[in-house]
């Protein structure tokens, strides 16, 4: 996206921040320019100007025109999926608030991602519409595919030291700063021990369509082994995870 002329795309609003007295700097996920970063003029000082659109997780139709550096100018939005359920439901509120920033964290910067905008936009129609709001299963599964979806297909098969299947022999251990599983013979750091119950679990997970996880039960083991990855990768905490946590102490 070099031109300056207006761009109309589909998006996901995975986060936002105030700027300047009156201005919102919003952030969009779309499949064909990836992360976006957009200033929306006024939308803190009048909701008439956007119509209240503009809520993390949200689904858009968007007018942006390109401006100085990275920044973009929102022009207009057209609303095309609330996510009405979640906001009246705090669980998955908080859900749908992890998922876009998980999700988020792996996209490129004006760089087509068409497998997590359309794994967020899953996501986000499942949890508003299942039948009670999913749990730690779903959202071990969302996390493996979207490392995997960024490339970063977590180890969960072969031991990230020697390659051999995990299979082959256990203990297993697990390491978030590698990315993956190790034999406990091959891991010379001390990661977290894991079950091999747990990684088929889990890798049953990746593989598995979200909309059949709705539901699942997930293993005993380490939660939130596959959030630290992303939070190795990027180098940052994932603000929402603690607000999760707290909600589901136990997974």
């Amino acid at each position: 996206m070099t031109s300056k002329a207006p761009v109309e795309v589909e998006a996901i609003l995975v986060g936002q921040s105030d700027y300047r007295e009156s201005d919102r700097i919003v952030k969009l996920l779309c499949a064909e320019h990836g992360l976006i970063s957009a200033v929306a003029r006024s939308a803190r000082a009048s909701r008439r100007r956007f119509g209240g659109s503009l809520d993390p997780g949200n689904r858009l139709s968007a007018i942006l025109k390109r401006g100085r550096g990275e920044l973009w100018h929102l022009d207009e939005v057209t609303l095309l999926d609330g996510r009405t359920h979640s906001r009246s439901d705090l669980d998955r509120l908080t859900l749908l608030a992890y998922a876009c920033e998980a999700v988020a964290a792996l996209a490129r910067t004006d760089f087509a991602e068409p497998q997590l905008f359309g794994l967020l936009q899953v996501a986000g129609l499942l949890i508003d519409s299942a039948p009670t709001p999913p749990g730690a299963m779903f959202r071990m599964a969302l996390e493996a595919k979207a490392l995997t979806f960024a490339g970063l297909t977590p180890g969960l098969v072969r031991c990230i030291e020697c390659t051999a299947p995990l299979r082959s022999g256990g203990p297993w251990t697990f390491d978030p700063t590698r990315g993956g599983a190790l034999h406990g013979r091959c891991d010379r750091i001390g990661g977290r021990p894991i079950s091999l119950r747990w990684l088929d679990t889990i890798e049953g997970g990746r593989r598995t369509p979200l909309k059949e996880l709705t539901a699942a039960r997930a293993p005993s083991g380490p939660s939130w082994a596959l959030a630290e990855i992303i939070e190795a990768h990027t180098g940052q905490p994932l603000r929402s995870r603690s607000v999760l946590a707290s909600l589901n102490p136990y997974g």
